[in-house]
């Protein structure tokens, strides 16, 4: 199977097959998606056990308990985990999907909140950037603009 995909699409090697091109409102509704676990405009799009099977843990229970929690491709947030993708300070039940260049889609089904980041980049990150604290860090300055912007109109 691997030679057929590597043939039929003319990738060269395993980096390039990783690769999955989308743009930000595409990705952004993947994540409207699930936080309407699979409903759209009234429509069952997709079965809500598929897209409950897939927001939440799905991790070996003996897994360490630093080590993140995964559904379905999606990083979880079960609590705060030292070397989770997901940021400290979002509500449990939130949930996060990334993509090898940086770009993520995070869902926040507390607020009901989509939020996508997006760039170009092809190469690696820059010496001394740090993913984990980045990207941890995304999570946590959308959680906290939007209750910050929230507390705007109480």
């Amino acid at each position: 199977m691997r030679h057929l995909l590597t043939h039929t699409h003319g990738l060269k090697n395993n980096h390039e097959k990783l690769f999955l091109f989308v743009s930000a409102r595409e990705l952004a509704y993947w994540g409207y998606l699930h936080l309407n676990r699979g409903l759209v405009n009234g429509q069952q799009l997709v079965p809500k056990e598929v897209i409950e099977q897939a927001t939440t843990n799905q991790s070996p229970a003996n897994l360490g308990a630093t080590l993140p929690r995964n559904g379905f491709a999606w990083w979880i947030q079960d609590k705060p985990r030292a070397i989770s993708e997901i940021g400290n300070t979002l509500p449990l039940g939130s949930y996060q999907i990334l993509g090898l260049t940086g770009c993520a889609c995070l869902v926040i089904p507390e607020h009901r909140i989509v939020a996508v980041r997006m760039y170009n980049q092809t190469g690696p990150n820059p010496p001394g950037h740090d993913y984990l604290e980045d990207i941890k860090a995304f999570g946590d300055k959308v959680l906290s603009c939007t209750l910050n912007s929230a507390s705007l109109y109480v």
